[in-house]
């Protein structure tokens, strides 16, 4: 086929780089549509007046970027866009058994020995002491009785989440517990508000369950509640997903006036909360969730993973008063009742206080290694909270993220761009965010953040500034 990129190309950089952009904004602009084969590598070389081996970097490039895809014997193809980025973001954290990354890509605590040893003592109670029902019962749905009164206890008095013990469900992990909350009050179609940075695994959710997804201004509080008020005027969406503490991947938290404003906006509007408050525990008490001022339109899900460990799937979902009865044929449809022995994990640690232990010992880790960033890399613009598990770095003007991507992993560093994180199809903030507990190692962490900070600190490569 015949494609014309020349409105879209510009003169900066490699030419390489120049059509892979291209390919972008026509993508971004509907004049490509995913599915679309490309044109053969001299064809497209002829009506650009290039080499045929920058357009071959230009489709190394693109491919790279999640854009196109390459088939043996059949071309080169336009991507379905964010599922290219999202499988692409998510196979690009597997270990690698030769020279492995220093993994700054992904969400993680800080585990220690100490945690492996507290989990070893748990699970040796367990065997001594466990009742019966912990791995036989399969009722009721909502989770096991003794286990939803002390999370209910727990959610009140900790994390100020209103409600009682009807009000509450055990799931398994906070992105369960957001599917049952989602799904119960959206249906196929309708729209919901978001972060314009968010969540990857809501972007992925919303394919999932077919609802829209609009993005909505954010600051160094997080969502703009005059932005926010604009647009369910105009939209009238069914639902907000938010992160008001420490959002992904920026760290903005709200403040209490913001989580009041936010609150003033849904309740005028009727429009349903999805709150995401699973990095509450690493912010130390102080936080009113926003559910605490709507109650009656908002759906709260936390768990412990941030602050334990990854594979304590220990979610907990409260529903507003009469919404029960929704969501209980979704928990049944989707795993029947969460893992009970998990549960009395979570339900040991939470009655002995090694959760709050463990949250106060995350804290203090994460706070070791923020100050670290910013020793380091402190002369460029960061965004973080003291204690949150990533940092939100903007780029020197020589650097592209995606080029400081590609680059860093020839350095061994896995990092992230903003791309995973992107509601919309505009052009990607010049940031990447850096995370700071997936190596437990400090001296591992303190080699990645130094071999970036040097990356940062030095312009591209040459092979990224030949133009051909």
């Amino acid at each position: 086929m015949t494609i014309d990129l020349t409105p879209y190309l510009t003169e900066k950089g490699p030419k390489y780089l120049a059509i892979a952009r291209a390919l972008s904004e026509a993508v971004r602009q509907g004049e490509l549509a995913p599915g679309t084969r490309l044109p053969p590598h001299r064809q497209l070389a002829e009506n650009l007046g290039v080499s045929v081996q920058t357009v071959s970097r230009a489709y190394a490039q693109a491919e790279k970027m999640g854009l196109v895809q390459a088939r043996i014997g059949s071309g080169t193809w336009i991507n379905a866009l964010d599922d290219a980025r999202e499988s692409a973001y998510l196979r690009g954290h597997e270990a690698r058994q030769e020279s492995p990354l220093i993994d700054l890509s992904i969400a993680h605590p800080v585990c220690t020995p100490s945690h492996h040893l507290r989990f070893r003592q748990v699970l040796a109670e367990l065997a001594e002491q466990a009742s019966p029902e912990v791995i036989t019962a399969c009722r009721p749905i909502a989770g096991l009785a003794h286990q939803r009164e002390r999370a209910s206890h727990w959610l009140h008095s900790r994390l100020h989440v209103p409600g009682d013990l009807d009000d509450r469900i055990l799931c398994n992990g906070a992105a369960h517990g957001l599917m049952l909350a989602i799904s119960s009050v959206v249906q196929h179609g309708d729209l919901v508000l978001t972060e314009a940075l968010t969540d990857h695994g809501l972007i992925a959710l919303s394919r999932t369950l077919g609802f829209q997804l609009r993005g909505i201004a954010i600051d160094h509080e997080g969502i703009v509640p005059e932005a926010l008020d604009l647009a369910c005027q105009r939209f009238k969406p069914r639902a907000l997903y938010l992160t008001p503490t420490q959002l992904n991947p920026t760290g903005a938290t709200m403040s209490e006036a913001r989580r009041d404003a936010v609150a003033e906006v849904l309740a005028r509007h009727r429009v349903w909360l999805i709150e995401d408050d699973v990095h509450a525990l690493l912010e130390a008490p102080g936080f009113t969730p926003v559910t605490a001022r709507i109650p009656q339109l908002s759906f709260h899900v936390t768990s412990l993973t941030k602050v334990t460990v990854p594979g304590l799937r220990a979610g907990y979902l409260t529903v507003p008063r009469g919404q029960l009865h929704h969501v209980l044929p979704r928990m049944r449809a989707t795993t029947w009742m969460a893992t009970s022995l998990v549960f009395e994990i979570a339900d040991r640690w939470l009655a002995d206080g090694t959760v709050e232990a463990m949250a106060g010992e995350q804290r203090r880790l994460l706070g070791e290694r923020q100050q670290l960033i910013r020793h380091r890399l402190g002369h460029h613009a960061l965004e973080s909270r003291p204690t949150s598990l990533h940092v939100w770095v903007s780029l020197p003007d020589a650097w592209r993220a995606e080029e400081l991507q590609q680059q860093a992993e020839q350095e061994g560093l896995a990092i992230t761009t903003a791309v995973p994180f992107m509601v919309e199809r505009t052009p990607p903030p010049r940031r990447i965010r850096v995370s700071i507990g997936a190596e437990q190692d400090f001296a591992r962490f303190e080699e990645g953040v130094k071999r970036l900070g040097v990356l940062l600190d030095e312009a591209p490569p040459p092979m990224m500034q030949i133009v051909y």
